[in-house]
């Protein structure tokens, strides 16, 4: 037995009541941890390592059902982080498998002496548990997410009371796992509603129907040579496909001209960042995304004020504004258009280089041309 092990300690030696308040404070610890991650493979991460360290264990793996393919699986088991890269085996094999098939928890002395125990398995990733710990994750109802289980490499390592703490904390996994997924749900309906909208916005006029998906990407490499995290990333996705949408507005006839606007025309034409900010602003975005209809109106604006729909300059203008600025001009200097052809990359940055640094951010155009390679 492991004496570094308080929750191991005996009822005799520290008493009933102090076990009882270590394990609440550890479960609530556990729980404030995992509660707020939403990306799935963090909060798995996340889930492991907390639970290692709540029950002072050797390790911890977490094995998630595939209900298509009747299968259990861990794509992190701590330690085996390098074998394999995925771990899949049927739902009803081993101890894992045991569990999750009569949603019963499994407390064991000695893995050898369970005749469930895989123990060639075992030895083949090179870590041989003797004490574990087994429990389903079963916060629903006749429902089992799967199976979270905590190892030592010595005998008798865990007690009763651990048992229960590690059935306390399967409860608020499987509530985590639930958050995550309703966020990748949501997630996947707000993009597609965003692909769509913007797919639909671009049809308008075939010879710029990818104008949105270049835009977005270009912005995505800008921020990514700028060092921006992957959060900041993805909102400049998301304006890149959205920050023309106040083109609905725009008359078909302005949108496919083929020779150059009158004045009145590109009046008209310039009004569609106002609109963009209009209707984006009626989209109940979650703070993930706040700003965007400030932010992907702003993507005509100039550094020197010369821009529109509303003059900003200089600190007024925002960094992801800039940032979709010279992605947006970018992307209009090299693609066809109605009133000419598209022009080269060369000829493109020549003319972007003419505007900086009074219009454009320096910064911005040279972590466009990193992204495209023209400098290093």
């Amino acid at each position: 037995m492991k004496t570094t092990r308080d929750s191991k300690l005996t009822a005799e030696l520290i008493g009933e009541e102090t076990i009882e308040q270590r394990h609440l404070d550890t479960l609530l610890q556990v729980s404030r941890a995992i509660g707020t991650v939403l990306d799935r493979d963090q909060l798995i991460r996340q889930i492991i390592e907390q639970t290692t360290v709540a029950m002072n264990a050797d390790r911890s793996t977490l094995f998630l059902h595939d209900a298509k393919r009747s299968q259990l699986y861990s794509r992190l088991a701590q330690g085996l982080e390098d074998w394999p890269r995925e771990l899949r085996f049927r739902d009803d094999a081993g101890l894992a498998g045991h569990v999750f098939q009569t949603h019963q928890a499994l407390i064991i002395g000695d893995t050898f002496e369970h005749p469930l125990f895989a123990r060639d398995v075992a030895e083949r990733t090179g870590y041989v548990p003797r004490s574990m710990l087994v429990v389903p994750i079963t916060h629903r109802r006749d429902y089992c997410d799967g199976v979270l289980q905590v190892m030592d490499t010595e005998t008798n390592v865990f007690t009763a009371a651990d048992l229960a703490l590690l059935e306390a904390i399967a409860v608020q996994v499987g509530i985590s796992l639930d958050n995550a997924r309703l966020y990748a749900a949501q997630k996947r309906q707000f993009d597609s509603f965003v692909h769509a909208f913007s797919t639909a916005l671009d049809a308008r006029d075939p010879v710029t129907q990818i104008h949105s998906i270049n835009v977005a990407n270009f912005a995505m490499g800008i921020a990514t040579y700028l060092g921006m995290p992957r959060r900041e990333r993805e909102w400049l996705r998301v304006a890149g496909l959205l920050h023309d949408v106040g083109k609905i507005g725009t008359p078909e006839a302005i949108l496919t001209k083929p020779g150059k606007l009158s004045d009145d025309e590109f009046a008209e034409m310039k009004q569609h960042a106002a609109h963009s900010r209009e209707i984006l602003s009626q989209i109940e975005f979650t703070e993930d995304y706040e700003q965007i209809a400030e932010i992907a109106a702003a993507h005509h604006e100039k550094l020197d004020g010369s821009g529109y729909p509303d003059g900003l300059a200089g600190d007024d203008l925002p960094l992801k504004a800039r940032i979709l600025c010279v992605a947006d001009i970018f992307d209009a200097l090299t693609q066809d258009r109605h009133y000419r052809k598209g022009m080269s990359i060369d000829k493109a940055f020549s003319i972007i280089d003419d505007m900086t640094p009074h219009q454009l951010d320096p910064a911005c155009v040279h972590a466009l041309k990193q992204f495209m390679g023209v400098v290093a």
